[in-house]
């Protein structure tokens, strides 16, 4: 990549969920991907004085939420029934988050180690209205990583 593109401001058309080198979903927004650890205080102290200091915690699991008009595949819904019933072993997969631009070619990606979708969310909607019925997913992992587009 040249040297004068490494900084640019990444945009994105489209973002799709890939299990298994299957695209499960598509979305047309990202709401965000949050990974967080919580501060905790650390005390110590000298002859004069006591020293608070901030350390890293409890590390909080990597979420993702993505949003879609509401299609017709049942991938994300079978996927989140296994997570109902329980089955969490069945229900974790490596998965991939790729970003692409309008010209369909990949922005950038991440990996998502352990993922599982933790909630679904259906938007309202009055019959006989022209709006799009929208869907929110809601994507638990182990771990996320930035990866090579």
């Amino acid at each position: 990549m040249p040297a004068d593109q490494t900084n640019d401001v990444l945009t994105a058309s489209r973002f799709s969920v890939v299990i298994d080198g299957y695209e499960i979903a598509s979305f047309s927004e990202l709401s965000g991907i949050t990974t967080e650890v919580e501060p905790v205080d650390y005390l110590s102290s000298s002859d004069k004085e006591l020293i608070i200091k901030k350390l890293p915690g409890r590390r909080k699991p990597p979420t993702v939420v993505l949003k879609r008009g509401k299609t017709s595949g049942v991938e994300l819904w079978a996927w989140h029934q296994t997570v109902l019933l329980g089955d969490i072993l069945a229900a974790r997969k490596s998965a991939s988050l790729v970003m692409y631009s309008s010209d369909n070619k990949p922005v950038a990606r991440y990996y998502l180690s352990d993922a599982w979708p933790s909630k679904i969310e259906i938007g309202a909607l009055k019959a006989g209205s022209s709006e799009v019925l929208m869907e929110t997913v809601t994507l638990v992992c182990e771990n996320i990583q930035r990866v090579a587009p």
